[in-house]
């Protein structure tokens, strides 16, 4: 049900510490990232494609390089779930906002982050809503054109060296008509999306 909303959506709108340990229940005292809250709210901004790289590029990144979401994650998850709950991203959202962000807003955002339809935010979700690309292009050039050429590879199912509407079907499961998610990346508008573009996706 949901993920029909989420399908419908994409089509129509184009669209270091290491983890404190906790004791006894207290939530990590490690202060929230006033950035990493506003990359949530964006992410549900994106369109469908970069969604779904974000998602393919977390999955390359090591338990170091992920050390600093780690944290915001348990910031975040103040009940040691493991996962982030509707009330959890709230209080969090809140905190970056002077005034109440509206619950159909926050519903918007968990919707967007949580591929796999439970209703919580698990970490590799969490991770894709907030990674920031820059910041890991800047730090290690070539360690980005790695990542980035392993998340392309995800998708470039018949390894020919571009992503085609079909393989973006194939990876993304999604029903119906592939233009206008392709569009999103295809600049020179060739009908498939190279590397190069795929990249520059992900840095937009």
């Amino acid at each position: 049900m949901k993920y029909k909303w989420f399908e419908t959506q994409c089509l129509k709108d184009e669209i270091s510490l290491h983890s404190s340990v906790r004791e006894g229940g207290n939530a990590s005292k490690i202060p929230l990232d006033i950035s990493v809250l506003s990359r949530m709210r964006e992410f549900v901004k994106y369109g469908c494609l970069q969604q779904f790289a974000l998602r393919a590029l977390d999955n390359e990144l090591d338990e170091e390089e992920l050390s600093d979401l780690k944290d915001q994650f348990d910031a975040i998850d103040v009940d040691q779930s493991g996962a982030i709950t509707l009330e959890e991203m709230r209080d969090a959202l809140a905190k970056d906002l002077p005034w109440k962000i509206k619950e159909t807003r926050v519903l918007e955002i968990l919707y967007a982050i949580d591929s796999n339809e439970d209703g919580l935010i698990d970490f590799l979700e969490f991770v894709a809503a907030t990674l920031n690309v820059h910041q890991i292009e800047m730090h290690n050039s070539e360690k980005w054109q790695i990542l980035s050429q392993a998340a392309f590879d995800k998708f470039d199912v018949d390894r020919d060296g571009y992503i085609t509407p079909e393989d973006i079907r194939m990876h993304t499961s999604l029903k119906g008509s592939i233009d206008l998610i392709l569009k999103e990346a295809d600049i020179d508008k060739d009908g498939k999306i190279s590397l190069s573009e795929f990249r520059r996706m992900l840095r937009s």
